[in-house]
C-alpha cells in the first residue's frame, strides 16, 4: 500500500508530533531502568530460567506497554545462549557497527561508525520498519560499554536523532524533521548485558522505545506498527547477533 494513498484515506489524523509533555514523562522511566540495569549488572542472579538457543522474549514487567500522554513506552527483555561463544565475541559483535548493515539485513539498510572514544561510541544506522506500511529512518545513537568486576559487560545506547525519510532511495528523498512524522519511533534505548559461561555465552538485551499512541480510526495502520513490532524487532535483533556471535572464528 503506498504512503500518498494512507495519507489520503488518513489526513492529518496520521501525523504525529512528539511533544514536551510526553518527553517529560518518558524521563523518569528511563532514570528508573538506568537504576534496574545496574543492579542487574551487579546481581547474583544467575541465567534465567528458559534462556536457550532460540531467543525467548518476554515483557519486562509482564506488561510490556505503558500509556504516557501521547505515547506508548514498550519495554521488553530477550535472552539468548550462544553455545562455544565467548563475552569477548559478543562484544566485538556489537561494535562491529560498520557491519551492522550485514549482520542486522533487510532490517538495517545502512550502518557507520561515526566516532569513537574507549569505550563510547556514536553510530548511525539507516533502517526499515514494516508492519501494513513500511517507513524508513534514519537513526543515530551514543553507545557505552561498561565492564564490571564480575566479569559482566553491559551496552547502554541511547537514542540521538530519529528522522522519518520520506522517497527513500529516490532523487526526491528528504528527512523529515526529527520527532515529527508518523511517530512510528520516536526513541529507542537499549541495554545489553553479556555473561560468559560454561560452555557459552549468555546475552540478554532489553529494548525500550518510544512511540505516537493510537489514534481512534486509525488503529487498522497504528496499531501493528506499535504494538507488535517492538517485540518482533527485538526476537530479530537476538536471533541475528546469536548467528553472527557463533560464526565468529574460536580462539
Amino acid at each position: 500500500m503506498k504512503l500518498a494513498l494512507i495519507v489520503a484515506l488518513g489526513g492529518p489524523l496520521v501525523v504525529a508530533v512528539l511533544s514536551e509533555r510526553t518527553r517529560i514523562e518518558f524521563k523518569p522511566y528511563m532514570d528508573k531502568a538506568d537504576s534496574q540495569m545496574l543492579a542487574r549488572a551487579v546481581s547474583e542472579d544467575r541465567l534465567p530460567a528458559g534462556a536457550g538457543l532460540a531467543p525467548v522474549i518476554r515483557p519486562w514487567d509482564g506488561k510490556g506497554l505503558h500509556e504516557i500522554h501521547g505515547g506508548l513506552i514498550h519495554d521488553w527483555i530477550g535472552s539468548v545462549f550462544v553455545p562455544n561463544g565467548t563475552a569477548a565475541g559478543a562484544v566485538a559483535v556489537l561494535q562491529d557497527v560498520d557491519r551492522y548493515k550485514e549482520i542486522y539485513a533487510p532490517a538495517c539498510l545502512a550502518s557507520r561508525l561515526v566516532s569513537r572514544d574507549g569505550n563510547r561510541l556514536k553510530a548511525s544506522m539507516r533502517v526499515v520498519k514494516k508492519k501494513v506500511i513500511e517507513v524508513v529512518l534514519d537513526t543515530e545513537y551514543d553507545v557505552e560499554y561498561k565492564r564490571f568486576p564480575n566479569g559482566r559487560w553491559q551496552v547502554w545506547s541511547r537514542s540521538t536523532r530519529i528522522a522519518e525519510i520520506e522517497g527513500a532511495g529516490t532523487r526526491s528523498e528528504k528527512a523529515s524533521p526529527p520527532d515529527t512524522g508518523w511517530g512510528f519511533l520516536w526513541r529507542l534505548n537499549t541495554y545489553w548485558q553479556i555473561e560468559e559461561r560454561e560452555g557459552g555465552v549468555y546475552m540478554e538485551c532489553r529494548a525500550i522505545s518510544l512511540t505516537r499512541d493510537i489514534p481512534i480510526g486509525l488503529a487498522w495502520i497504528v496499531k501493528p506498527m506499535v504494538t507488535s513490532l517492538p517485540r518482533e524487532s527485538l526476537a530479530a535483533t537476538l536471533e541475528d547477533t546469536r548467528r553472527a556471535v557463533a560464526a565468529r572464528p574460536k580462539a
